[in-house]
């Protein structure tokens, strides 16, 4: 078990050569959460692209920092914890659940709202804005409001994730 001792600093999640490895692991997070259908039943599923590249346009597209991704993940993880071990989903749950994940992160970590807009402009000619919301209001409601991350946890992800994600963990004092 991993000692994950309370920090005192203000963290900073640093890339330690590439994102890839970051994204990668984001990937493969989201696609497992729970089972999902391959068949394509909407039009709008159709004009997905596969997950991976999807994920990678909002990470470089919207500017979403490590910070903003690690704590999205960590509510991912409370996602699955929180859902019936036989939830199922349609081929974009996927999709909506990293979406909701990474709006409520980037509210959480920022009060500027700013990438929450630049998700909400790449993704509208797919989504609208209140399907953005519901999907905010559903995923709030599994994980029965539960958005606090402190510096502790953060800690603790990156270290028990740190040869999938490699990502450094600096203090800024």
């Amino acid at each position: 078990m991993l000692a994950c001792l309370q920090l005192p600093h203000s963290p900073s999640l640093r890339v330690k050569h590439s994102p890839d490895p970051l994204l990668s692991y984001a990937t493969l997070n989201v696609d497992t959460l729970i089972e999902c259908s391959k068949k394509k039943t909407y039009f709008q599923h159709r004009l997905l692209p596969d997950l991976a590249c999807f994920i990678r346009h909002i990470y470089f597209k919207c500017h979403l920092t490590p910070t903003v991704l690690v704590i999205g993940l960590i509510y991912l993880e409370r996602l699955k914890a929180s859902l019936p071990s036989r939830s199922r989903g349609e081929y974009d749950t996927p999709y909506k659940m990293f979406l909701a994940a990474v709006v409520l992160a980037s509210k959480f970590a920022d009060d500027s709202n700013s990438v929450t807009h630049s998700v909400y402009r790449f993704v509208s000619p797919l989504y609208s804005r209140k399907e953005l919301n519901e999907m905010e209001r559903s995923f709030l409601g599994v994980i029965k409001f539960n958005l606090y991350v402190d510096l502790a946890q953060v800690s603790c992800f990156v270290k028990k994730h740190q040869d999938a994600i490699e990502l450094e963990l600096d203090l800024v004092s």
